[in-house]
């Protein structure tokens, strides 16, 4: 992948990340537990998306 186009997805995904913290935050302090939850999944499926692209990344520059 080159590296313009890695870099934009990290911007995406970090964008992302933050919206997600923002909205689990909101649900947190309205009480509603079921989409906090759901919003803490979807978080930790973004940090997994990370480290996956941050392996990769590693992964190729000892290529």
């Amino acid at each position: 992948m080159n590296r313009l186009a890695e870099t934009a997805m990290q911007k995406d995904i970090s964008a992302l990340e933050r919206h997600v913290l923002a909205s689990r935050d909101i649900a947190t302090q309205i009480g509603d537990p079921f989409l906090s939850y759901l919003l803490s999944m979807a978080l930790f499926t973004i940090y997994e998306k990370k480290a996956h692209h941050e392996n990769e990344a590693l992964k190729s520059s000892f290529r």
